[in-house]
């Protein structure tokens, strides 16, 4: 089964150091992950959003980036 990794880059404050926060359990379906992503933008303040997946040599690759820095 394929599952799909979250990670974020968020800042607290407008002037804040940004960290980042990535979703310690994969989700099975790549349209939640989106959804739980998407979610979460309207809920923190995310500077951007990426989805990564592994194949079965441990190889990643990221399905999924958004970045927000232009809309703050």
């Amino acid at each position: 089964m394929k599952l799909y990794w979250i990670s974020y880059l968020i800042q607290d404050k407008e002037n804040s150091k940004p960290w980042l926060c990535a979703v310690t359990d994969g989700i099975p379906n790549l349209t939640k992950a989106i959804e739980i992503a998407e979610w979460a933008r309207q809920n923190s303040r995310i500077l951007s959003t990426w989805i990564d997946t592994y194949d079965k040599g441990g190889n990643k690759t990221t399905v999924y980036h958004r970045c927000y820095l232009n809309e703050l």
